[in-house]
């Protein structure tokens, strides 16, 4: 039941579809361009709901730590979730990351996703290894670039207790000169799209070296299913998005000097009217 559950959440949040670590001594990047250093989630009402934290070496990503705060505790002390994020370079191209739970200390590792390339930098493969009591979820997903702006993805799941792998969703990705991700299709029976529209400002996570080679992110506080969501925090930021089974949504900007965003308001469409649903504040090194 649980791979069934499985495959079921990967289809349904794909339609929302010898290494050096950047703390090691290998020669840090001088920073090139500005990088976020914060995010606070604010609710409708104002009322901060998360907050996101970076920690960097030059402009590459050492870790990232969110931590969700519980509204309905007094005083707003409580935690429903903290993960730290770490991420693992060879060379200038993420080959690892690890998520881990560490509320109250427990330093508890949730799943890791390994990357590759090929010899052209571009994005091969990646393994995701959720990890459960008694067994590991695997969630293999493999790219073949068409031409410069279109690349094709197969998605398989299995699990460590039978190790048998199922293709779950093939789909295809358009992205524009930028490399932001404009279109997603299904190349199967599951008619799951996607589309976005984008500003020509900087996205808050553009400076972030190899960032922009990943596909999908997790969504927190869902590490502990297969929860995937598409990476769009490349070099633009989007306007409108478009997925199938959710509202369509449309975000508002206010930017710095520096033509990066410093708040944004997200609004989802249901029944013609325009919902504010949440808030994210930016702060900058």
């Amino acid at each position: 039941m649980k791979k069934i559950t499985l495959i079921l959440s990967v289809l349904m949040l794909v339609s929302s579809c010898s290494s050096d670590s950047s703390s090691e001594s290998d020669t840090p990047v001088t920073p090139s361009s500005i990088l976020v250093k914060k995010i606070i989630e604010l609710d409708k009402d104002g009322k901060e709901m998360s907050t996101t934290d970076f920690v960097y070496n030059g402009n590459k990503i050492v870790s990232e730590v969110i931590a969700k705060k519980d509204l309905s505790v007094v005083g707003n002390i409580g935690f429903l979730y903290n993960y730290k994020t770490e991420y693992t370079y060879t060379g200038n191209l993420i080959t690892s990351i690890k998520v881990k739970n560490i509320i109250a200390n427990q330093d508890k590792l949730v799943l890791k996703t390994d990357f590759l390339y090929d010899s052209n930098e571009d994005l091969i493969s990646s393994t995701r290894e959720q990890y459960f009591d008694t067994f590991k979820g695997i969630l293999r997903v493999v790219y073949a670039k068409i031409n410069t702006n279109t690349v094709n993805c197969k998605m398989y799941s299995s699990d460590s207790r039978d190790n048998m792998e199922t293709l779950v969703w093939e789909g295809k990705f358009s992205f524009d000169v930028n490399k932001n991700l404009i279109k997603s299709e299904s190349l199967d029976a599951s008619f799951l799209f996607g589309s976005f529209e984008y500003d020509t400002k900087s996205n808050p996570k553009k400076g972030v070296l190899g960032l922009n080679k990943i596909m999908f992110q997790e969504i927190p506080p869902l590490y502990n299913v297969s929860a995937l969501q598409y990476h769009l925090h490349k070099f633009n930021n989007v306007l409108k998005s478009n997925i199938s089974g959710s509202f369509p949504k449309f975000n508002q900007y206010t930017y710095n000097a520096n033509g990066y965003p410093s708040e944004m308001k997200e609004y989802y469409i249901y029944n013609g009217n325009n919902i504010h649903d949440v808030t994210f504040q930016y702060f900058y090194e």
